[in-house]
């Protein structure tokens, strides 16, 4: 029996076959923990979806930007929409049942010492904190999803403050744990650095502030395809950019050994 997180798939599903192949999963004692970003851009969301809810049993992911841009067109008035994956799952006969899964999923899963979380932990959160706020975060977004899609998008606010109202902690939560990248020294975060380096001055990589090497959690996120493969002893990040034609990669949990394609 493994435990195996997995990168963004992003709609790369003969991809997604080939590494399950590699890794030997066997959907009868494994479980495979996807890092979210299962749809857009590779071509075959529809069938990256399907096959993950179809064994949901062994299978689960974190929300990620991309599947939070699904369903916001999907709750929003899709029959606007340009994005021809998108419409390929609106239509499908499915698409009902693929969508309601995909909501429910949640913002951070985690495994003994591993957390997972698609673009990383704010570094002035203690695991605690966060937790509640993503707890939160997910009776609001199921008890009016169409609301909350409304009130979601937006840079701002950039910085965390326990006196933001609930809309504004919302979009804070979710821009945190689904886009962050670069965090600035007073704590905001950045949205213009999306490199694996920047020259922007006062901003580092969110993973190397000091709060995040005192957590006892290992963290464990995708997101950043520039970074690429990155690991320490604080986090892992597992996008390597499949969609962009570089490997899907999974770290298995109990040994630490990685599997790409």
């Amino acid at each position: 029996m493994a435990t195996y997180a997995i990168g963004d798939i992003q709609g790369c599903f003969d991809p997604l076959m080939k590494l399950i192949k590699t890794i030997g999963f066997n959907p009868a004692e494994d479980q495979l923990i996807f890092c979210g970003d299962l749809v857009n851009r590779g071509g075959r969301s529809l069938d990256v979806l399907r096959w993950i809810y179809a064994h949901q049993h062994c299978c689960d992911s974190v929300l990620g930007n991309h599947d939070l841009n699904m369903l916001s067109k999907y709750h929003g008035g899709y029959k606007r929409i340009r994005n021809l994956e998108f419409k390929q799952v609106f239509a499908a006969s499915d698409a009902p049942v693929l969508m309601n899964w995909l909501l429910n999923r949640p913002l951070y899963i985690q495994c003994g010492k591993d957390l997972i979380i698609h673009a990383g932990l704010y570094p002035n959160w203690k695991v605690k904190q966060f937790k509640q706020l993503a707890h939160q975060t997910q009776r609001v977004l199921l008890a009016d999803p169409a609301q909350f899609f409304k009130t979601m998008n937006g840079n701002k606010p950039n910085k965390w403050s326990a006196d933001l109202n609930q809309e504004a902690e919302i979009r804070f939560v979710v821009n945190a744990s689904t886009r962050m990248r670069f965090v600035r020294a007073n704590g905001s975060l950045n949205f213009s650095a999306n490199g694996r380096q920047t020259k922007i001055k006062n901003i580092k990589p969110w993973f190397s502030y000091k709060p995040i090497n005192k957590l006892k959690k290992h963290i464990i996120f995708g997101h950043w395809s520039a970074l690429g493969l990155y690991q320490d002893k604080n986090v892992t990040g597992l996008d390597t950019g499949k969609v962009w034609g570089g490997q899907l990669t999974a770290l298995r949990l109990e040994d630490r050994q990685l599997f790409s394609v």
